[in-house]
């Protein structure tokens, strides 16, 4: 299990963590990957998470009913191909890839709260899921990168 995700975003008051991301290139075991992060956001008690590459977005949600996995829902899985300010480069797979994605993906994050990008979303589910779980969590937190990049 990892030690820590890509992105946090933590309450400005408090070591509250109000988002944990994964943010990869691709997820060849979307299973395995699922499972830590729904450890981790266990492990910190917190209450949304987030599995994004640059084609794909899965959000979960901690129900806080129990301390186990099972306590935490998938939300939904969504379409986002060339939503995020990333290019992908000629070879995924140069090491400088996937720290320009999670770059990428915390600019994003940053910027959602006050663009009008979310307009554009062409899945009415994918903005009202953005709308009503991601922008909350971020909007008056502090968007960080969760370790080395």
């Amino acid at each position: 299990m990892p030690a820590q995700a890509d992105i946090i975003v933590t309450s400005p008051d408090s070591t509250d963590v109000n988002l944990v991301v994964e943010a990869k290139l691709r997820f060849t075991d979307l299973p395995a990957a699922e499972r830590q992060l729904k450890h981790y956001m266990l492990q910190v008690r917190c209450p949304l998470g987030i599995l994004i590459s640059p084609e794909r977005l899965w959000i979960y949600r901690d129900r806080f009913t129990s301390n186990s996995e099972e306590s935490v829902e998938r939300l939904g899985e969504f379409g986002i191909a060339g939503l995020l300010p990333f290019q992908p480069v000629p070879a995924m797979s140069d090491p400088k890839a996937a720290p320009a994605f999670e770059d990428a993906v915390q600019s994003w994050l940053e910027g959602l709260p006050r663009s009008n990008t979310r307009e554009l979303f062409s899945d009415p589910k994918l903005r009202s899921a953005i709308d009503h779980y991601i922008v909350p969590a971020i909007e008056n937190g502090i968007v960080g990168a969760a370790g080395p990049r």
